[in-house]
């Protein structure tokens, strides 16, 4: 009996320095990458991808710059699922706010990756470095 092979990811990955003129070079790069995958602007998924990964670079932008010079955004492309990954090597882990912060400080956009990831079926998590100098943002999103 012959034994299928594992799906395989795919994987698009970006070195992005930690400024805000990233935010919208990481908005076409993965337009582009999307498009190429057959996820065009008419996708049900393509509008949430592209304003997580605003929300996500532009959490480093604004709160990991100074230790994080650099920020990392791969795409991982698997048969089922779509996983966004942002990494920064500032140790701070946020979580969720019960709401945003009433004094307008933040608290906005992670409340409203993890509500785009909830309404597409999808979840996010939040992963340390082992060396707890930095952390991995991961919003998994449903391709089916």
């Amino acid at each position: 009996m012959a034994v299928a092979d594992p799906p395989q990811t795919v994987r698009f990955c970006l070195s992005l320095a930690t400024v805000p003129a990233s935010v919208p070079e990481a908005r076409r790069s993965v337009r582009a990458e999307l498009a190429a995958r057959g996820l065009d602007a008419d996708h049900p998924l393509t509008d949430t991808v592209l304003l997580v990964v605003s929300e996500l670079v532009t959490n480093t932008v604004r709160h990991a710059a100074p230790r994080s010079p650099r920020t990392t955004l791969q795409l991982d492309f698997a048969p089922d699922e779509l996983a966004i990954r942002v990494h920064d090597r500032h140790p701070h882990c946020p979580q969720r706010p019960e709401v945003p912060h009433q004094d307008g400080s933040g608290g906005w956009g992670l409340s409203l990756v993890h509500e785009l990831a909830a309404l597409a079926g999808g979840g996010t998590e939040t992963l340390a470095d082992p060396d707890g100098g930095g952390k991995t943002m991961v919003v998994r999103l449903p391709l089916g």
